[in-house]
């Protein structure tokens, strides 16, 4: 593979996809962050809330996994939400070593206004883009996620 010179409009890493995903990813932030902060969370509240309007009643184990945090900033950020009461912590059934945790109906109402925003960022992102190019480029982005697992 031979690498293309760069131009001199070209900007620095241009050719490097990790700082190209990074840089998306700062720009796709940059609002969020601004909506979060007027509702009074951060962007690891806003993960967990993800996470478990996806399907709660999981252990923090399964939240760290699926948010991509440590346990320790987790553990902080539910004590808080539970406080706050947008979740609740509740041993499970079946083994009370475990404790499974759900969104309450003011966590979901607060999930379902934010991801308003959130959608609506993915539809500014995908623009002008085909139905299977939509299709591709998460196909891609799968692959690209599981390269690095493997």
């Amino acid at each position: 593979m031979s690498i293309q010179p760069k131009s001199a409009d070209q900007a620095p890493f241009d050719d490097f996809l990790p700082h190209l995903i990074a840089r998306l990813t700062y720009q796709l932030n940059g609002d969020l962050i601004e909506k979060l902060r007027r509702e009074g969370i951060n962007v690891t509240r806003w993960r967990i809330l993800a996470v478990l309007a996806m399907g709660d009643g999981i252990t923090i184990n399964e939240i760290v996994d699926r948010a991509m945090m440590q346990q320790s900033a987790l553990s902080r950020a539910l004590m808080n939400m539970e406080k706050e009461e947008y979740i609740r912590r509740v041993p499970r059934r079946d083994d009370a070593r475990y404790v499974e945790v759900f969104l309450t109906d003011k966590g979901r109402a607060l999930f379902t206004s934010l991801n308003v925003v959130v959608r609506r960022r993915q539809k500014r992102l995908l623009k002008g883009f085909s139905r299977q190019e939509v299709a591709a480029a998460f196909a891609l982005i799968r692959l690209l996620s599981r390269n690095m697992t493997d």
